[in-house]
């Protein structure tokens, strides 16, 4: 596949796992209109996943998203973000910038197209693929403590996961790194969505870095959305695992921005 056609598929991503994050919060609205998704979800929170804008049609004028934003929305009192892509959405990040919105990350998007090779982990852990209900709550508890790191109260992950349930379908897979006694201590999740699937809540408690076990994670659900016939897996990196996903083979193609009022 052209390496454009490539990287229009992996700008599509991130509203393909909106959609599929909506599905696990059942409170959450999601709707898509005019080339436009809208999406409140379980907490009132300009975040990817939770309250946010994405353009589908990079022809749609970017005053005509943002009458769509305030009347989805209902003005300031429930704030959202517009998430763009370098990309596709210039025209957006100017019009935003004018309007008054903030910049709060610029995250670049990434992309790999080959198998990545299995990083070396400490002795002692292995790495499994989630498969059943009962590991879910260990799941959520790496991400709620990994992303608190970042900046996302760890009391506020659970709501990007209500249905937990709907993390056991065919489009998920999620690896988890374990120790010799079985406890888990890392993730990786990736969405199996087209001929490009997108890589999620990547984490590690923050006690067990170091370890390698994020990479092995994050390539082991890597290499199995590759086998199962994606042409290309894409992530939007933070500061803690670009130069990880970098090591391991990931290739930026462009830039992700969340803005907000």
């Amino acid at each position: 596949m052209p390496v454009h056609a490539l990287a229009d598929l992996a700008d599509q991503n991130l509203a393909h796992a909106v959609r599929l994050h909506s599905r696990w919060q059942p409170a959450a609205k999601l709707l898509e209109l005019n080339g436009v998704l809208l999406h409140q979800g379980t907490l009132p929170l300009p975040l990817p996943h939770q309250n946010c804008v994405i353009r589908l049609d990079a022809s749609v004028r970017p005053e005509l998203l943002l009458q769509q934003a305030h009347a989805f929305f209902g003005g300031q009192a429930n704030p959202y973000a517009v998430i763009t892509m370098s990309r596709q959405d210039l025209d957006l990040d100017a019009c935003l910038d004018a309007q008054g919105f903030t910049a709060h990350a610029d995250l670049p998007a990434m992309l790999t197209d080959a198998p990545l090779a299995m990083p070396p982990t400490a002795p002692g852990w292995r790495i499994d693929l989630l498969t059943q209900a009962a590991e879910l709550p260990a799941f959520v508890k790496v991400c709620a403590k990994a992303y608190a790191t970042l900046g996302l109260p760890e009391f506020m992950t659970p709501s990007f996961f209500v249905d937990t349930e709907g993390l056991l379908a065919p489009d998920v897979s999620i690896a988890l790194a374990r120790d010799a006694q079985g406890q888990v201590a890392a993730t990786a999740m990736v969405l199996h969505t087209g001929e490009v699937a997108g890589l999620y809540w990547v984490g590690t408690l923050p006690e067990a870095r170091g370890a390698g076990l994020a990479a092995a994670c994050t390539a082991a659900v890597t290499n199995l959305a590759l086998e199962r016939g994606a042409k290309g897996v894409t992530l939007q990196a933070t500061h803690l695992g670009e130069p990880t996903y970098r090591r391991l083979g990931f290739r930026e193609y462009g830039r992700m921005t969340r803005w907000s009022l």
